[in-house]
Formats: structure tokens, C-alpha cells, sequence
């Protein structure tokens, strides 16, 4: 799931205008909406952005003042809180002061650090009773005139023959069970009990949906709706509780991931394996700093080698690392920065992460190949390339480049085009921040992708730092270095770019209307024979706020309903009319999960989950019978489309009545 873990958003009305500010691992958002009457005068000045002055001073807790006047809104930062930045009463232990001791002593030592875990309501796994039958389908949402139902979507365009129609998931996420069966601790397990790293509830997933032990049963209920795909990560601290190369392997943790592979199989989903998606073992953090350290590369190719062979010939789609971008952007943030070696700050943290990342991207990728694994492997990126809110502005031009050499480039360059970081990057950062690649690393990185992933939730505008990129790119202490622009979440008239999401979730607004330029670029700038649209999901506003009374209510996620039908029908253009070889799309969430430091109050999931039931119940929303009902019609004509009897000699376009006939597929989820 794409989220920037410790943005900064700042509130502030005056003149009826809201302005947020957010940072995040690519660049800043500047973001604008109207809260009541505004004068043309005030919009007119945020169409000027010369006249905005420089943000200055900014820190995690600086509180904006906004003044305007007849042709300009000035953006000025007040003094900073005085506050710790962290405020842990348990400070994490110097790095290498815990001696690396295998024993069940030593892992206890390990949770020692966590602290006291909760113990989940079931601990074994369930056998549902299958297949599961779906409940009774939603009235249509909107009156046929307004609006097509599902399966109306553009529907004489089919997606490519095998194309993966999945829902997605990751372990920390979902799993809960978090001390169960061997496992070790991971970094989230520590960071969630920090203070104030998960907001509004203090609950980390030590629970959560237990899909541990219920995965069974969550397999059986996406094989209702017909999905046909789940992509879902493993936990490495379950497979290496330890997580060194040298210490011992969980069996527990190996037996039950291939059971769980076995039962994806066994209901025809097919398995989409992550192997690491921002859940490292906590142990490899007290031993050396993580992934700010040169030992990571051969602890995580170890453990790599050893799931590629426990589940070899099972598992045909492989991911090295999801988002490596938003996970080493936050390396040098609190609590994650109490956990860095020797040698390494908060200011470097970032990129020390990020090349020593690569490096073991591209050594389990070459494993991989060395120990011909069938199938396809590559890694995550996440973000958009960006448009210049400014359209024949240069600056702005300038600050789509480095928005997206900061944000997709900054791993897809060096394994796509060119093995080597982007220019822009190399300009900006010194070596002591941006380790440089050698001659021998770039040609071990360079080709370690089989096709290009992309978790693109929404697509904005770039401008340029209000004092310019020459200036911002100059001063080490602006706030907006080293990216170096600002992300606009509005048109120059003031307009959003599209929907909100919950405001837990800030950085989120639906833009179907810019999917297929996004699309186009990222097959223009880093080409491969295959994309897949790996995750893509919308909170739906203000659902986590409701309660098990208000079902009825929690269920009816129109937003994130047409958020899903107007991506997939732009998904569909994409591949029809301008060629884009998309050939799987992945709905993020598979259900309500831990969305990191939104803990459980942030909502993505396609079905409810009722954490104050002692089962955990599950309940699908309208989103999944849309999707249900959409990829039913998808398949179906893709069928069809395959077999001649259909099809007159003279003419491609399927007969109307059958066409109609194809309604009644799948009727369970019919809307």
C-alpha cells in the first residue's frame, strides 16, 4: 500500500481557503480547496504562483500563516513546537549492543524490545465451509440514465487473454497473530507502539484481521467474487525470525506459507508473492542499523534464496520489494531513525537505504536466475510521473523531472534504462549522501526486471519551489530539498484533481482522467514487455469513524466504487487504444487492514471487517460486487471473443443478444 508514513499536513483557512502542505519521499504538496464563498481575487492569486513566497523554516510541526491580498496568497512558517521529535519513553538500544544470540532466550531478548503483544481470539486455523455463497447483491447504485451499471463499461473492449484480475494484501497488514508459531519481531511490531507513530487509535496489528489463521476463509471469499489473483507478501521475520543468513530457518513459518500457497491453487487464485513489503525482522536493526547498512544485501539474498526454493514451480510472479521508494524515505524519520548505524543520519539515511536496496534487489533477481525459479520477477515502484501545473512553464517542466527521478526513478532508472541513478539526482546529491554505483554494480542492476510493476493511485501536477529549483537546489537547509518541488493537487483555477478520500488519507484523490498519460509515460520512460497495475484502492470517506451498527452505512462505499469502475474502464483504453501492455490489475485492499500510521482508522478494503466480533467477521461492501460483476462480464467476453461461433465471417463485434445474455454470468453479484 502506498503511503507516505510521516508527511506533514498542515491546516489553515483564512479567506475561505484551505491550504495543505504534505512531504513526502518525492516532493511537497501544495493542495487548495474552497470552504466557502471566495472572492475571484483570492483565486485569481493562486493561479500566480511567482508571487508565492518561500516556506521557510519548516519542521515536522511548524503551523502555517496564509495572508493574501489582491493578487497573491504569501505561505510564511511560525517558530516550530519545542516538542521532542522523539518522544519514545523506550529508547531503542545502540545498534550492535545486542549480541546476536539464536536461542529462544535471545528471541524473548528481541520481543523484550515490543513489549507485550495481544493474544488473538482464535490460534489455529479455520476450516470454512465452502464455496462461499454471496449475500444478496446491492441495488444499482444510480438510475441508468445517470450512470451504466458494472458489467456496461465499455463493453466491446476485453482485457489481454490471462490478464490477472486480483485484489492485494501484505503480511504486517493483515496477518495479526504477530508472536505466534516461531515468528520474530519485525521493525512495524516495534514502531506501532512508539508514541504518536500511529494516530487517532494507539492499536498496532498484533491482531488485526488474522489472516494468519483465516486465510482460508479469505481465499474462499475472493474466490467468490471471481477474482482470479491475490498478491500478498511474506513475512520474513516468520521465515527468519532472526533474520540472518546464519540463524536458523522457521519451519513453522515455511509450512505455513506453502499451505497457504496450496490453498490460493486449490481455488484456482493465482499466488503473487512480495517478499518484502516494509516488514524487516526487528533483530537486523539492533544488530547493524538494517537497511542502512552493507550487511542487509547478503541477509536478505539468504532469505530470499530460501523462499525461492520452498516454493518453486507454486508461485510464477515474483516482487523483490514493494515501494522501495516510500520505505527508504522514511528510514530517516522518527522511530525509524533510532535504529541507524554508526556513519548514517536522518539527513542521508534515504539514500544509503536506497543503494543498498538495489543491491539486494538485483542480487536475489540474479539468484533468482541462477537457480532457474520458473516464472517472472521484478520489484514495486509507486508514484506518478507528474504534469507541469504550469503548462508552458519550464520551471514547472523542470519539476515534473525531478518529481519523478525523486520518486519512480530513482529505482526504475538504474534497473530499466540506464543502471545508474538519475542525473538529476547525482547533481543534487553529494556522495557522502548518494553512494555512486561502480562500473561492475550498475551491470548487476541494470536488467534485473522481467516486466515493470506500478502502484499508481492517483496522478497531480509538479510546480516549481516558490523561490525557484536553482535556489532550492542550492540550499541544503530549504525544506524542500533535495526534490525540490512542490506537488499541486488542483488546476489553476482552483479546482481539485479529482474526488477526496478520507482525510486520514490526504496525499488521495481520484484521477481516472489522468490513467492512460500515467500509463503512457511510465512505458515511455521505463519500458518492459509487461506492466502490471499492481495496487490501486480509495478510502472511503469518514468509514473508519462509523460503527458495526452502521453496517448498512459502512457497506455502501460509493466512492470507492466508482473509483474502481472509472480506473478499470481508463485501464481499458489503455490497452486498447494506445497499446499499453497492461496485464493485471490488483485492487488494493482484499479488506480493512493496519494502514500503518493510520492504524485502523484509514479504510481501503473491499469488505468490512468487524474487529469487535471474537470471529473478526467479514462482510463485502458494494465495491466488491462491482468489481465482482465487472471482471465476471471481462472474462466472459473474453471467452466468447476467443471462439469463432460468435462472430459473424464479416464483423468482429459480438451478437447483441448474446451480449445480453452475458448479464446473467455470475449473477450472484449482478448490479
Amino acid at each position: 500500500m502506498y503511503l507516505s508514513l510521516s508527511y506533514t499536513t498542515l491546516f489553515v483557512c483564512l479567506y475561505c481557503v484551505e491550504v495543505i502542505y504534505s512531504q513526502d519521499a518525492s516532493g511537497t504538496t501544495l493542495n487548495a480547496s474552497r470552504t466557502g464563498s471566495l472572492s475571484s481575487d483570492v483565486v485569481g492569486s493562486i493561479t500566480i504562483p511567482t508571487t508565492l513566497t518561500s516556506v521557510s523554516s519548516v519542521g515536522a510541526s511548524s503551523i502555517f500563516s496564509l495572508t493574501s491580498s489582491a493578487s497573491s496568497i504569501i505561505i510564511t512558517a511560525a517558530p516550530t513546537s519545542t516538542a521532542s521529535p522523539n518522544p519514545s519513553n523506550t529508547p531503542f538500544p545502540p545498534v550492535g549492543s545486542i549480541p546476536r544470540d539464536y536461542s529462544p532466550a535471545g528471541l524473548a531478548r528481541l520481543w523484550d524490545l515490543v513489549g507485550p503483544v495481544e493474544i488473538p481470539p482464535i490460534t489455529t486455523t479455520v476450516i470454512p465451509q465452502t464455496p462461499i455463497a454471496l449475500p444478496s447483491p446491492p441495488p444499482a447504485l444510480y438510475p441508468s440514465f445517470f450512470a451504466v451499471s458494472p458489467k456496461d463499461i465499455l463493453p466491446d473492449l476485453k482485457f489481454p487473454k490471462g490478464f490477472l484480475f486480483g485484489v492485494a494484501s501484505a503480511a504486517y497488514q493483515v496477518e495479526g497473530a504477530v508472536k505466534d508459531e516461531g515468528k520474530g519481531p519485525s521493525v512495524w511490531d516495534w514502531a506501532s507502539r512508539q508514541p504518536g507513530v500511529i494516530f487517532l487509535t494507539i492499536i498496532p496489528a498484533d491482531v488485526v484481521d488474522l489472516h494468519y489463521y483465516l486465510y482460508k476463509e479469505d481465499v474462499a471469499r475472493i474466490a467468490a467474487l471471481g477474482v482470479n489473483s491475490h498478491s500478498f507478501s511474506i513475512s520474513w521475520a516468520r521465515i527468519f525470525p532472526f533474520g540472518a543468513a546464519d540463524s536458523p530457518v522457521n519451519q513453522e513459518g515455511i509450512a505455513h506459507y506453502a499451505d497457504v500457497i496450496a490453498t490460493h491453487l486449490e481455488s484456482n487464485v493465482t499466488p503473487v508473492i512480495t517478499l518484502f513489503h516494509w516488514d524487516p525482522p526487528l533483530a537486523l536493526s539492533a544488530y547493524y542499523g538494517g537497511f542502512a547498512s552493507p550487511n542487509i544485501v547478503d541477509d536478505f539474498i539468504h532469505y530470499a534464496k530460501t523462499v525461492f526454493t520452498a516454493y518453486n514451480g507454486s508461485v510464477h510472479t515474483w516482487y523483490t520489494f514493494n515501494e522501495p521508494q516510500v520505505f527508504c524515505s522514511e528510514y530517516g524519520s522518527f522511530p525509524f531513525n533510532l535504529t541507524l548505524p554508526n556513519g548514517v543520519n536522518s539527513s542521508n539515511a534515504q539514500f544509503q537505504c536506497s543503494y543498498y536496496l538495489l543491491k539486494a534487489h538485483a542480487g536475489a533477481v540474479k539468484a533468482f536466475r541462477e537457480m532457474h525459479i520458473t516464472g517472472e520477477i521484478a520489484f514495486k515502484s509507486a508514484d506518478y510521473v507528474g504534469m507541469p501545473w504550469r503548462t508552458n512553464n519550464t520551471e514547472d517542466v523542470d519539476a515534473v523531472e525531478r518529481h519523478a527521478a525523486f520518486g519512480i526513478g530513482i529505482f526504475a532508472d538504474p534497473v530499466y534504462t540506464t543502471g545508474d541513478w538519475p542525473q538529476i539526482l547525482k547533481d543534487t546529491l553529494p556522495p557522502d549522501y548518494l553512494p555512486r554505483f561502480t562500473e561492475e554494480e550498475s551491470k548487476e542492476i541494470l536488467g534485473t526486471a522481467d516486466f515493470f510493476a506500478i502502484d499508481a493511485y492517483r496522478t497531480y501536477w509538479n510546480t516549481a519551489p516558490p523561490e525557484g529549483i536553482g535556489a532550492c537546489v542550492r540550499n541544503l537547509s530549504d525544506p524542500l530539498w533535495p526534490s525540490c518541488n512542490l506537488e499541486v493537487m488542483f488546476d489553476l483555477n482552483g479546482w481539485a484533481s479529482g474526488p477526496a478520500s478520507d482525510p486520514l488519507t490526504s496525499w488521495l484523490q481520484a484521477t481516472p482522467q489522468f490513467l492512460r498519460t500515467s500509463f503512457k509515460e511510465y512505458h515511455r520512460r521505463w519500458p518492459a514487455p509487461k506492466i502490471y497495475f499492481s495496487e490501486f484502492g480509495f478510502t472511503q470517506p469518514f468509514e473508519g469513524l462509523r460503527t458495526p451498527a452502521e453496517l448498512f452505512q459502512i457497506t455502501e462505499d460509493s466512492e470507492r466504487t466508482n473509483y474502481y469502475m472509472t480506473y478499470l474502464g481508463e485501464l481499458l483504453l489503455s490497452i486498447n487504444e494506445d497499446g499499453i501492455p497492461v496485464e493485471g490489475a490488483f485492487a488494493w485492499a482484499i479488506m480493512d487492514n493496519a494502514e500503518w500510521n493510520s492504524g485502523l482508522s484509514a479504510r481501503f478494503g473491499i469488505q468490512y471487517v468487524n474487529y469487535s466480533s471474537p470471529n473478526l467477521e467479514r462482510t463485502y461492501k458494494r465495491s466488491a460486487f462491482a468489481l465482482c460483476k465487472f471482471m465476471a462480464f471481462s472474462k466472459t467476453l473474453q471467452a466468447l471473443k476467443n471462439s469463432s461461433r460468435f462472430f459473424s465471417a464479416a464483423s468482429t463485434e459480438l451478437n447483441v443478444g448474446m451480449r445480453e445474455s452475458l448479464c446473467v454470468v455470475h449473477s450472484d453479484c449482478a448490479i
